[in-house]
């Protein structure tokens, strides 16, 4: 079988053919990954809750937000790369994007360490200044060092993804993660329930699982069907052309999460007066709403390397017609989702905790967010249509503002009255924020003309 053969059924390329069904097949392996990704922090907080209660189960909710305010910086250059890859493929550039994943590779690595030497030394601190209460901190601190100890494996997956998802290939990062995923499951069953490791447990299964699917990305660019090598030689001299347009792209998108995280961690820090079981309740919420927003996540994928790869390919309104039509999905689907978790979200948090007063929380926690996913999906598809287009920093100044208003909100609605159920709904409004000033622009701003286009490689 010969190598164009197996490409044309890995890579998809969505600047040809009919629109809906390219971006169907590139979503919907997207969203299963997405789910999947989740699923490690679910299992964890499973096996937690059920295995080592409440104090441990707010553990893990309390090291969350500052897991992702380091993962955010990897996570923001994986979606440069993503960009520059997918659009380097639309425009058909074969010698940039041979240099675009090596120089990737190489970022991957030198990111990876930084936040693991950075993660280590700085988790308990972060934990102290956040306020986390002493009953929780040392199993919080223990889970984050070890979690940050697994960094460069994540970063590895993270980028290899970004890549493949630039080549229209979202099935094998699902592939990844499922083996990853089953693993980390088998893991956290042993290590905890068998051998009586508790928090450590959970946290070195997780690792371990990351850092296979890490594996798994960099073989399965390497080996097959792509007719791209990582090459050791080039990832020791990167394109430094590729590497800061990878920046340039990342830094915003990087921020944006980052934003997203910090607004976590600020609420969390203020949250965090409401005691252990708020704190626990709060850990189920988000579990839960983090597997329903999975899908929509996955639509912002496919819209980042649909409009990537057609700008690239240089089809305005091939571009314009993909985003109305992640738009009309993004709608359906999350006014579907908002109606089965205002009746079913209950049913959904026992998963995680058999405490009654911890359900009773969680449950109207979930049913205020239910009616909010329709602005996170149209944030998130609009959001991930500009960066595509190469526009990372109007994103990313949404995010800081829709993130930014929540610190007062989260004080006038939730601190002052001292009413928990005002989190909830500052949440909620930061959503619809996002959603509003996003679509201002994606109507009436020029990103069509501001974008970055395909990065030409440096002069050898």
């Amino acid at each position: 079988m010969s190598d164009s053969n197996t490409q044309s059924r890995t890579i998809n390329d969505l600047t040809e053919g009919p629109i809906v069904n390219k971006i169907l097949l590139f979503a919907l392996p997207a969203m299963a990954g997405n789910l999947l990704q989740q699923l490690y922090n679910a299992v964890d907080s499973i096996v937690i809750g059920q295995y080592a209660g409440a104090e441990a189960l707010a553990a893990v909710g309390v090291s969350n937000p500052i897991m992702m305010l380091f993962n955010a910086l990897f996570m923001g250059f994986s979606t440069g790369a993503n960009i520059v890859v997918a659009q380097s493929f639309g425009a058909k550039n074969m010698q940039t994007l041979r240099r675009s994943i090596n120089s990737a590779f190489t970022l991957a690595f030198a990111v990876g360490l930084v936040i693991t030497v950075l993660g280590v030394l700085l988790c308990r601190p972060l934990l102290q200044l956040l306020n986390v209460p002493g009953d929780i901190i040392n199993d919080a601190a223990l889970y984050l060092t070890i979690i940050f100890i697994g960094t460069v494996g994540n970063v590895f997956f993270n980028y290899g993804s970004g890549i493949l998802r630039g080549l229209g290939d979202s099935r094998w990062p699902l592939i990844a993660l499922a083996i990853s995923c089953g693993l980390n499951i088998v893991l956290d069953v042993w290590f905890v329930y068998g051998l009586g490791w508790g928090i450590a447990g959970v946290a070195w299964a997780t690792i371990i699982g990351q850092t296979l699917s890490g594996i798994v990305m960099a073989v399965r660019i390497n080996r097959f069907g792509y007719g791209l090598k990582i090459s050791a030689k080039e990832m020791l001299r990167p394109d430094m052309g590729i590497i800061k347009a990878v920046v340039r792209l990342g830094i915003p998108s990087g921020l944006q999460l980052m934003a997203m995280s910090l607004g976590g961690v600020i609420t969390q820090s203020f949250t965090n007066r409401f005691g252990a079981i708020f704190i626990a309740s709060n850990t189920v919420v988000q579990r839960v709403d983090g597997l329903v927003i999975m899908p929509m996540f996955g639509l912002s994928m496919s819209a980042t390397t649909f409009v990537g790869q057609n700008m690239g390919a240089n089809k305005p309104e091939r571009v314009k017609k993909g985003i109305n039509r992640i738009l009309m999905m993004v709608v359906l689907l999350t006014v579907a989702l908002g109606v089965i978790m205002f009746f079913s979200g209950y049913n959904i948090s026992r998963a995680f905790t058999t405490d009654p007063e911890v359900l009773r929380i969680a449950k109207q926690g979930i049913q205020i967010i239910s009616f909010f996913y329709i602005f996170i999906g149209i944030d998130g598809v609009l959001s991930g249509s500009m960066r595509g287009a190469g526009v990372a920093v109007v994103p990313m100044i949404s995010s800081i503002i829709s993130n930014t208003i929540r610190i007062p909100l989260i004080y006038i609605l939730a601190i002052l009255p001292f009413n928990y159920l005002g989190a909830f709904y500052t949440m909620g409004i930061g959503m619809t924020i996002g959603a509003v000033m996003m679509s201002a622009y994606y109507r009436f701003g020029k990103w069509q003309e501001k974008g970055i286009r395909v990065a030409r490689p440096s002069s050898s």
